[in-house]
């Protein structure tokens, strides 16, 4: 019996060595998931806030000094606007790119500017071209800067040929001289600058339509004015 229990033992031996166990599977490793990549964050840049076009004008003409400024001593209120002294028929231009929005014998019921050109700019800016001996652009008409819309001259009122210059701003006269890329000042008479120094604070209100009685009681405004600004050289 011994002995056959032997052999049994043997054989169970012998079958341990031939059969290997499995291989025993390695748990796996705690391997966090994979992250999703994200893309780098676009920066926050904003851009560049453009800026208004610059209203920079040029001369109106050449050749011509400043006879009076803006705000100068005329009388019993400042000057409107800036003269420029110059022979009849000298070409005026316009100090910059724009639409013209007036060309006629007055502008807005006033006579006194006689042959006027009032071209519209950007920004809601205006400037107005009077006493001119002839006008060359219409009502519509888009023009450049440097562009001839006319001839200097006395029409309406005036003591001798020059030029008239005025700016508005939404309306409001202003001075043209703000947007001038020359220093008027270099070439001025004398006398524009003694009036210019001498200056006084009240400037005549823009233009405006007639009132219902027909612009009767703006014309005699306007002789009164004309007959105190008499003492006084204009070009």
């Amino acid at each position: 019996m011994s002995k056959i229990t032997n052999i049994l033992l043997l054989a169970v031996l012998a079958a341990a060595h031939i059969v290997q166990p499995a291989a025993a599977m390695p748990e796996p490793l705690d391997i966090p998931p994979p992250q999703e990549v994200k893309e780098p964050l676009a920066l926050d840049v904003k851009e560049p806030v453009k800026e208004a076009p610059s209203a920079q004008w040029r001369l109106p003409l050449e050749g011509g000094r400043v006879s009076s400024f803006f705000g100068a001593s005329r009388g019993r209120r400042a000057h409107g606007g800036i003269d420029f002294s110059v022979p009849r028929n000298t070409p005026v231009m316009a100090t910059n790119d724009g639409t013209v929005v007036a060309s006629g014998m007055g502008y807005l019921g006033d006579r006194k500017y006689g042959n006027v050109v009032v071209i519209e700019h950007e920004g809601g800016l205006r400037s107005l071209y009077a006493h001119l001996n002839k006008r060359n652009v219409n009502i519509g008409d888009t023009v450049a800067a440097g562009e001839l819309i006319g001839l200097s001259g006395a029409t309406g009122h005036a003591t001798g040929p020059h030029l008239h210059l005025e700016a508005y701003q939404d309306g409001t006269r202003i001075d043209p001289n703000r947007f001038m890329l020359a220093n008027l000042e270099d070439t001025a008479l004398a006398s524009a600058m003694h009036a210019k120094r001498t200056g006084v604070e009240e400037v005549p209100p823009a233009p405006h339509s007639k009132d219902k009685s027909g612009g009767k009681s703006s014309k005699k405004k306007t002789q009164v004015a004309q007959k105190s600004s008499k003492s006084h050289k204009r070009a």
